[in-house]
C-alpha cells in the first residue's frame, strides 16, 4: 500500500487526526506522523526550527498538511514526492494586508514539488489569496476550492478531494 506522510500542525495532532488517518487506511493508504520537537505546547511563530525536522523526515514521500500543518510542509518537505496542502496557513510576509505575520516567505518552499493546493469555499477572502498564490509558486499543481467547507478537514466534501488525490497519487506512485 502507498504511504501518506502526515505534518501535524501542533502537538498532540496524532489524536485528534485519528478519524483522518482512518479515513486515509480506508482510502488503501498507510499513513505516518512526521515527529517534531516542540519546543512548547504551540509552534513558536518566530522560529524555524521545526522546517529542517520536517524535510528530514520527508524525503522522496507524499506528504500531506493541513492548516499549519500544511504551512510546515510547504516550507519544510523541500524534497517531498508530493505535497498534498490543505487550507495552508497562517499569514506571510507577502500578506500585506495582514498585520499579524509569520515572518517568512512562501517563496521559500520547493516549486519544482507536484503539489494539491486545497481551500474551503467559505474560508475568507485572504486564505483564498494565500492558496491561490501558493498554487502559482508550484510548477505542477491541482488547485481545488472545495464546495461548501470552511477550514475544516473533517468536512464531507474535503475528505471527498483528499480522496481523489490519493487516488490518484496512490495510482501513479504506488
Amino acid at each position: 500500500m502507498p504511504l501518506l506522510t502526515i505534518v501535524p500542525p501542533m502537538p498532540g495532532a496524532e489524536r485528534r487526526f485519528q478519524p483522518f488517518v482512518d479515513f486515509v487506511h480506508a482510502s488503501g493508504w498507510e499513513t505516518e506522523f512526521v515527529r517534531l520537537d516542540w519546543t512548547d505546547h504551540h509552534p513558536d511563530f518566530g522560529s524555524h526550527a521545526l522546517f529542517p525536522q520536517v524535510d528530514a523526515q520527508t524525503e522522496g514521500k507524499i506528504v500531506f498538511g493541513f492548516s499549519l500543518g500544511a504551512l510546515f510542509a510547504h516550507l519544510g518537505a523541500l524534497h517531498a514526492k508530493h505535497l498534498i496542502l490543505g487550507s495552508i496557513s497562517p499569514f506571510f510576509l507577502e500578506d500585506d494586508d495582514e498585520p499579524e505575520r509569520w515572518q517568512i516567505s512562501y517563496h521559500l518552499g520547493n516549486a519544482a514539488t507536484p503539489a494539491d493546493v486545497l481551500v474551503g469555499a467559505l474560508e475568507d477572502a485572504q486564505m483564498h489569496r494565500r492558496a491561490t498564490a501558493v498554487r502559482d509558486f508550484y510548477h505542477h499543481h491541482t488547485y481545488t476550492v472545495v464546495p461548501e467547507a470552511d477550514h475544516e478537514l473533517w468536512h464531507p466534501n474535503y475528505l471527498a478531494e483528499i480522496k481523489t488525490a490519493l487516488g490518484r497519487l496512490g495510482v501513479r506512485h504506488g
